[in-house]
């Protein structure tokens, strides 16, 4: 289980298609991304243009002329109700002025209701919908419907923008893994952790704010515009750091001791029996006197005790020569790794940031462990 005589990983047919495969997602999703916001987000714009510039409907219209413009009816309502537990919606059931009933889902971001029951309203209507209502002394204030022209545009706009800066995160993972792995040991540097977190989050952050608020895309751009700022500031500064700093080959961890046990999942690189061998569902017991692996996410039973002459001689990032190692970096980009030794050989067991100090803590040192 050497670690560190070829620190760079060799490139193989598994990592041709994995750096492909994620080559071609962030493509697709680029794609997706830009059609989403070249059709169904540009009609939708022009709808809500069309909607500010439509005139007040004059009497005796056809069917067809009164669709293109604003209409609106008396109606009065007769109850209001929050669907459920949602706060961003609220139902009410309004009678017009002809005696029909009418139900009608308003964008609401209240607990409180829009309008009294009973309270007189006018229903705007344009293209054969219900677009808002007006309440209050004159009809002075309007409240929208979820058919809301201004924000119809929220939901295409919202993916296909996340897409579309998510989908470069996935291709400069996949060009990284495959044509510059070997300019770092680690097998999740910072080159390739922080732009494309950076982009992920951004992505993320910009669908909410534009399918949770129900805010004009004028209004969108702009918190997206200065989400992406505080973004590339951050991530901007991370790199600046982490380039200053440059990679550290041993990490310093202050041990941790008590009297309880402790359950944590970890990965024993390069084994392939026991509870240690199944990535996905190992897990180190560490309390007074006991340090074991085991499948059982509670740590009372299936026990496979490391060896008793193990010790440990640093602890340091995970190198892509490590076994295992690209897998479980795919899993969890926190983990680092004790570099322990049993007589002749070398034990590696990757772990979390922040249970490491435990394992530390638990394990006999060739050298003494530097105290952050």
């Amino acid at each position: 289980m050497n670690s560190e005589e070829n620190p760079k990983r060799p490139v193989d047919q598994a990592s041709w298609r994995s750096a492909g495969l994620g080559i071609g997602f962030g493509a697709v999703m680029m794609l997706i991304g830009a059609c989403l916001l070249l059709v169904p987000v540009r009609t939708a714009t022009a709808a809500a243009r069309d909607f500010a510039a439509a005139d007040t409907c004059a009497p005796g219209l056809r069917p067809r002329q009164e669709a293109q413009c604003v209409s609106s009816v008396p109606a009065t309502v007769e109850r209001s109700w929050k669907p459920g537990v949602r706060y961003t919606v609220e139902d009410i059931e309004v009678v017009r002025g002809d005696g029909k009933k009418q139900r009608l889902r308003m964008q609401w971001h209240s607990a409180e209701p829009i309008v009294a029951d009973g309270a007189e309203v006018r229903l705007v209507r344009w293209r054969g919908q219900v677009r808002n209502i007006t309440y209050g002394p004159g009809f002075a204030h309007t409240a929208y419907t979820v058919e809301n022209p201004y924000t119809a545009y929220a939901v295409p706009f919202g993916w296909g923008l996340g897409l579309l800066i998510i989908g470069p995160a996935l291709v400069w993972v996949g060009c990284r893994q495959r044509w510059l792995s070997g300019r770092s040991r680690r097998a999740a540097p910072w080159q390739l952790v922080v732009p494309s977190l950076a982009l992920t989050v951004l992505g993320v952050g910009v669908a909410v704010i534009a399918m949770t608020l129900d805010l004009r895309i004028e209004e969108t751009l702009r918190w997206s515009g200065a989400a992406a700022a505080l973004t590339v500031l951050c991530a901007g500064a991370v790199c600046l750091y982490k380039g200053l700093r440059g990679e550290q080959d041993t990490i310093e961890m202050a041990p941790r001791r008590d009297e309880r046990e402790h359950v944590f999942g970890a990965v024993l690189l390069g084994d392939r029996s026991g509870p240690a061998g199944t990535r996905r569902n190992a897990y180190l017991v560490v309390a007074p006197g006991v340090v074991a692996f085991t499948n059982d996410p509670t740590g009372a039973f299936r026990r496979e005790p490391l060896p008793a002459g193990l010790m440990l001689e640093r602890v340091r990032p995970l190198l892509a020569s490590d076994p295992d190692a690209m897998d479980v970096a795919a899993e969890e980009t926190s983990y680092v790794v004790a570099q322990c030794r049993d007589g002749e050989r070398e034990v590696l067991i990757a772990a979390r940031r922040r249970d490491m100090p435990w394992l530390v803590g638990a394990l006999p040192q060739v050298r003494p462990a530097g105290v952050s």
